[in-house]
């Protein structure tokens, strides 16, 4: 990204945070999130019939054209002291049905080339573009891996700016094009702090660092978030300033689960349905804990995470940009 660039989406950054925070959160304001939220979009359903959304979109026809299937996975302390060869070899299984992935609670790059020289050794060869950490006391890092055979990297990884410290592990975006679709994927971890308010504050956020990144290239608007957002996505509080964005909308819903306990849906894909026309209808939890593990949740945990992948599969043999203001 260009110094322009960035001082660019900088200063829409702060005349963004300076609206919002002058905007008084009346019980007006509050009702008409909820509505919002109610009548919110939702992106199609997975084909696995467990993993069924509430409500479900034909997918488009003639689906026989080339494809992309974009994950975002919460690797749980993902460090090269933390897993072991065997230990590795199980996430890669996992990793290795991706062509774009975006890590989340990944603590050191040394585990990460490890596993891309594992892959490497399982027929398929990844690239990868990595943040430097972000975080307080612990330190973490963002990463996309990606198939360069598909993907390619248009605009370098940045962390996004954040003066008044808004978050606690800044956001990492970078622009990539897969086939004639090209996309700029902004990865997350919300913070988990002591209170519930603090993952709210965090999630409401998120909804100016989408807004600010779109419009830091008018030329590329479609842009998906993803990664870890530490709420259920029926949180009208969190997620009402993001679904109030034009199509806004995620892949998953509740009951879906991507925890490995089935507890919570905290791992999601949002991006604007007029904007991302690309995607299939198709989208997924790995239950990796289930298929490789027997449902035992704590070797599961131990060897691998404690949360699924999330994943959607798009076209890659048109470009929309410009079709859908």
């Amino acid at each position: 990204m260009t110094a322009q660039k960035q001082s660019t989406l900088l200063l829409i950054f702060i005349c963004i945070f300076v609206a919002c925070s002058e905007h008084d959160d009346s019980p007006l304001l509050e009702e008409k999130i909820s509505k919002e939220l109610v009548e919110g979009t939702t992106i199609g359903s997975p084909k696995n019939a467990e993993q069924r959304d509430p409500v479900e979109m034909e997918p488009p026809k003639g689906l026989n054209t080339p494809t992309f299937r974009l994950a975002a996975w919460n690797i749980r302390i993902f460090s090269d002291g933390s897993r072991n060869d065997d230990e590795l070899h199980h996430i890669t299984k996992v990793l290795i049905n991706y062509d774009f992935v975006a890590i989340v609670e990944l603590r050191d790059e040394v585990v990460l080339m490890r596993a891309e020289a594992v892959l490497e050794g399982m027929g398929r060869d990844y690239d990868y573009v990595i943040s430097p950490p972000v975080g307080a006391k612990v330190k973490e890092r963002y990463a996309f891996l990606f198939d360069p055979q598909i993907v390619r990297v248009i605009e370098d990884g940045e962390v996004f700016p954040d003066p008044n410290d808004a978050f606690l592990r800044e956001p990492y975006f970078a622009t990539f094009k897969a086939g004639e679709f090209d996309f700029t994927a902004i990865a997350v971890h919300v913070i988990w702090g002591d209170s519930v308010n603090q993952r709210r504050r965090e999630v409401q956020e998120l909804a100016n660092v989408y807004q600010a990144v779109q419009a830091a290239d008018d030329s590329e608007q479609d842009v998906i978030l993803l990664g870890d957002f530490n709420r259920n996505p029926d949180d009208q509080s969190a997620y009402g300033p993001l679904l109030s964005i034009r199509s806004m909308g995620h892949l998953f819903h509740l009951p879906q689960k991507s925890h490995i306990k089935d507890t919570s849906l905290y791992d999601n894909i949002f991006f604007q349905t007029n904007y991302v026309t690309e995607y299939t209808g198709e989208s997924g939890i790995e239950r990796f804990d289930e298929s490789h593990f027997g449902n035992d949740d704590a070797a599961a945990s131990l060897a691998v995470s404690d949360h699924r992948p999330v994943w959607g599969t798009f076209r890659i043999d048109t470009d929309d940009d410009g079709l859908h203001p």
